[in-house]
């Protein structure tokens, strides 16, 4: 378990057996994040959520296949549907093009896959560091017997730098930073893991900001690098 105060860890990561210690406000944001994946969502139940967390957090390491494989031909809380859209945003398979979109939001709604797209986010977020630092995965705590509010917010629009709605108005900002909008939870979330794991919004026009570690240039430069990596567009 990742602990709110200072966590040092002996692991066995890319680091191999040495002691790492995790910020608090890093591990704080990462306690609440994982407790939401067994928390009602706007759309999602709880038992939905943890289950799709589950199934997002198999196809990271054993690949889409397996992950939807597991869930076929037995009675589960979301539908299939809803399982291979997680597997395929967690593993990076199929590609995430335009007609995978629209397939997946005719099956599970347009505002549905928004709120997945947070979740597999949290998922990604916490058990990446946890697998790069060779600190043990972390189990998904229980779920509740609650629904989804399902409160559509006010003033959605369709994007043009997005596929998905967004809240209005649209393409008034980045479409990274308008891409979660249309679920107020499912943004704030992210948000609030960016602002620990990266830099707080409110910094983000200071070329010189530092958490006092690595500097402003320094953090792009290895955003870049992972960036390029992982083929992202950006």
């Amino acid at each position: 378990m990742v602990h709110p105060g200072p966590s040092p860890c002996c692991g066995s990561g890319i680091f191999g057996a040495v002691e790492v210690t995790v910020r608090p406000e890093l591990a704080a944001a990462h306690d609440r994040a994982w407790q939401s994946l067994a928390e009602a969502g706007t759309w999602w139940s709880a038992r939905q959520r943890r289950e799709l967390a589950e199934t997002a957090i198999t196809a990271m390491w054993a690949g889409p296949d397996t992950a939807v494989r597991t869930r076929e031909g037995v009675p589960t809380e979301a539908p299939l549907a809803a399982h291979r859209a997680v597997a395929a945003m967690a593993s990076g398979t199929p590609a995430i093009t335009r007609e995978w979109w629209e397939s997946t939001r005719d099956a599970i709604g347009a505002l549905e896959y928004v709120e997945l797209v947070g979740l597999v986010c949290v998922v990604a977020s916490v058990t990446s560091l946890r697998n790069t630092l060779g600190m043990a995965p972390r189990e998904l705590p229980a779920a509740s017997d609650d629904g989804p509010t399902k409160v559509a917010p006010p003033g959605l629009a369709d994007a043009t730098l997005n596929w998905v709605p967004v809240a209005a108005p649209a393409d008034a900002n980045a479409a990274v930073v308008q891409a979660l909008t249309a679920v107020p939870a499912a943004n704030e979330m992210l948000w609030s893991l960016a602002d620990v794991q990266y830099i707080p919004d409110a910094e983000m026009v200071d070329p010189r900001w530092t958490r006092g570690t690595l500097s402003r240039v320094e953090m792009e430069l290895v955003a870049t690098r992972v960036s390029f990596s992982r083929e992202c567009h950006y």
